[in-house]
C-alpha cells in the first residue's frame, strides 16, 4: 500500500490494478470491484449467512457455481474469505 498522508480523508483500496486511495467526500458511492450481477446476489447472500449449498439453491446454480463466484468474490475485493468479503462489502456500502 502506498504511503498514506495523514491529512487525506479517505481510504485505501486494493483493485486487480493496484491501490487506489478514495476520497472522503467520494465514499457516498460505493467502490466498483468488478462484480458481476451474480456475483452481487452471492456476496449479499453470504452476507445473510447463507451456506454454499443454500445460496446454489436459491440461485439455482450449481454448487460448483457457487464456489467459483465466492472465489472471483475474495479476489475481487482484496479478502482472505468470505467473511472478510462480506465485511469489507458492508463497510463499504456495496451490500447492504
Amino acid at each position: 500500500m502506498p504511503d498514506e498522508n495523514p491529512r487525506r480523508r479517505g481510504v485505501w483500496l486494493c483493485y486487480r490494478d493496484g491501490w487506489k486511495h478514495v476520497e472522503a467526500a467520494e465514499m457516498n458511492e460505493p467502490p466498483d470491484f468488478g462484480l458481476t450481477d451474480r456475483e452481487y446476489r452471492v456476496l449479499s447472500l453470504i452476507a445473510d449467512g447463507m451456506d454454499d449449498q443454500e445460496i446454489a439453491g436459491a440461485l439455482a446454480v450449481s454448487s460448483f457455481t457457487v464456489e467459483s463466484d465466492v472465489q472471483a468474490i475474495i479476489r475481487k475485493l482484496g479478502a482472505g474469505s468470505r467473511t472478510e468479503a462480506a465485511v469489507r462489502a458492508l463497510k463499504s456500502g456495496l451490500i447492504r
